[in-house]
């Protein structure tokens, strides 16, 4: 199993300078994709196609960082599974505390949403992640499992896969992680949790919050962790490059 490093551009930096990124560090990003390394880059809708043309023959995979739980219809600003499968989107974000803080996102439209990726053949990258007030009133593994359990039951027959992505809510864009010693456990247990729901699927479980590259390499050596889900930080291709070299 290749170990990933997923980019989350989130809405940090425009149309332009999407592109320019690309353009600019084209050779050194498929650079990066080599020794076994898997290089997701999730920009904006609107960059999403002029990215993935630009990129077509490398190695580098285009996420999307949501979609609609809907197929079609009559659904103003949503942007549907099947377009993103057209313009050569292989991986989506789903799930995010960001969606479903400010939009409400609730665990039936996650896997209304998951069902048409696995559709399109288009993996979903799955968030889960506790509140700081969660985390306070030991509610952390509560919380995990309430967001958890519905979904992998769900997909409990699947065949295709999916990347679940642990990132704690008060850690994001904090500048703060959890303790290497927290995170030992929360792995083992996610790990061990997801492999009694699905035994059938290797399941990469990735880590994001406040990565960067001063502390990727003591976060590179925790179990279980197979890749990260990095936001702010991936938006400088410099940073990106230390983060993603300096764990190998």
């Amino acid at each position: 199993m290749k170990y990933l490093y997923v980019a989350n551009w989130k809405m940090n930096i425009s149309f332009n300078e999407s592109i320019s990124f690309c353009e600019n560090n084209s050779k050194d990003l498929q650079q990066l994709t080599q020794n076994n390394i898997q290089l997701i880059i999730c920009p904006s809708f609107v960059a999403l196609a002029s990215i993935t043309a630009l990129l077509k023959n490398s190695a580098i995979s285009i996420g999307a960082q949501n979609c609609s739980a809907y197929e079609s219809g009559a659904y103003t600003g949503e942007v549907s599974v099947l377009s993103l499968a057209q313009i050569g989107v292989t991986h989506c974000i789903v799930g995010h505390s960001e969606q479903r803080m400010y939009h409400h996102e609730t665990t039936e439209q996650i896997i209304n949403k998951i069902k048409l990726l696995y559709k399109y053949n288009i993996t979903p990258i799955l968030c889960i992640g506790e509140t700081k007030e969660n985390f306070l009133n030991n509610q952390t593994f509560t919380t995990l499992t309430q967001q958890l359990e519905p979904i992998l039951h769900a997909i409990q027959q699947e065949k295709h896969p999916i990347i679940i992505a642990y990132e704690p809510v008060w850690a994001i864009g904090t500048g703060i992680i959890p303790e290497p010693e927290q995170l030992t456990t929360m792995f083992a247990w996610l790990f061990n949790l997801i492999n009694l729901s699905i035994s059938h699927n290797n399941i990469p479980l990735l880590y994001g919050g406040s990565i960067n590259h001063q502390n990727i390499a003591s976060l590179k050596r925790i179990p279980h962790i197979d890749g990260f889900l990095i936001g702010g930080a991936s938006t400088n291709f410099e940073e990106l490059k230390q983060i993603i070299t300096l764990s190998h």
